[in-house]
């Protein structure tokens, strides 16, 4: 759903960020798809029962999303570098049709680099008749080969590029006096979270795949290692799907409307706990105006509500009035005012 808003939002910027951040979105998507399929294959123990075409192609989706993700968090970083930066200089660069056509480049690349596993046989059956997908064991030479280039072009190189944005962004924002300093740490949050993102999701298991890589190449019937760190290597896969999750957040950084509609969401999440909590009220129609409590009210216009209780205190604090005022009513458990909403 937070993906699918996403769209639609970055529809209505129509700027050269917003490109970037719908084609992030349709790659999550995409990935999103095929995790019933995926969690079903790990409650089965790794034992995949959905055959060798669903495996193919959900191994080329997997990949695909791993690597347009990075491409396109490295796109933005490379974006929020050349609007700190060079403002002037690159704005001819920093165009809508730019940002489409750099997209169709990054797609193109990324599904003829991953589309490998279309043309391989990804069913792998151990010892213990468990049936595998995608994964081998021992890994196989042009696997070995495929990993090195997925960890170091795909990976590493985009990852080196977002760090080297992200100091370029610093030393602008430092030497740039007439943004406030709200701003700056703005920008500054914004290109750290895109470095945090890469890192945090697909760094354990690219480093994995390294280390796999090379033991291989090393010592290729090493069946001993590869189990060692069969475990550890299974986590790190889990861990690429928090890019999921973390993609949306990410869009709340650059979208100032995204951010007030996750304030009015969590806002109102947090006057539905209250009413339930004071179910046992005699009628919160009563007490509680939830016509000034819905997700299209701005934050700004709205009024206090406080829940029902045996005692009525004023929000004022102690001294103070208590009862009701604007048809709301407080109560007080441990000598102040309790705010719900």
């Amino acid at each position: 759903i937070s993906n699918s808003k996403n769209i639609y939002l970055c529809l209505i910027d129509r700027n050269e960020l917003g490109v970037y951040l719908i084609n992030l979105s349709v790659a999550d998507l995409l990935y999103i798809s095929t995790l019933p399929l995926w969690i079903d294959y790990f409650l089965q123990r790794d034992d995949w029962i959905h055959g060798q075409e669903s495996c193919k192609l959900f191994g080329f989706i997997f990949y695909t999303n791993i690597y347009v993700s990075i491409a396109f968090l490295c796109c933005i970083s490379l974006d929020r570098f050349l609007a700190v930066a060079y403002p002037l200089r690159f704005a001819k660069v920093r165009r809508i049709k730019t940002a489409v056509l750099v997209s169709a480049v990054v797609w193109i690349i990324e599904i003829v680099a991953n589309s490998a596993p279309l043309f391989h046989d990804e069913l792998f059956q151990d010892r213990f008749n468990h049936t595998f997908c995608f994964e081998k064991y021992p890994m196989q030479d042009w696997v070995a080969g495929m990993n090195l280039y997925r960890t170091f072009l795909g990976f590493l190189g985009p990852w080196t590029a977002m760090l080297v944005a992200y100091r370029g962004i610093l030393a602008a924002v430092r030497c740039n006096v007439s943004t406030e300093r709200q701003e700056k740490a703005k920008i500054q949050r914004l290109a750290l979270s895109l470095i945090l993102i890469v890192l945090l999701c697909f760094g354990p298991y690219h480093a994995l795949l390294l280390v796999r890589s090379i033991m291989f190449l090393r010592r290729p019937c090493d069946c001993g290692s590869e189990e060692s760190l069969f475990a550890a290597y299974h986590v790190s896969l889990a861990l690429t799907s928090l890019n999921c999750v973390a993609d949306p957040i990410l869009y709340c950084f650059v979208n100032e409307g995204a951010r007030n509609d996750v304030g009015r969401a969590l806002m109102a999440l947090l006057s539905a706990a209250c009413q339930r909590g004071s179910a046992s009220s005699p009628s919160h129609a009563d007490i509680i105006h939830t016509a000034s409590v819905t997700m299209e009210t701005p934050l700004s216009t709205k009024k206090y509500i406080w829940c029902p209780g045996e005692t009525p205190m004023s929000p004022f604090g102690p001294g103070s009035p208590s009862g009701t005022q604007g048809g709301h009513m407080w109560r007080n458990n441990t000598g102040g005012p309790i705010l719900c909403l």
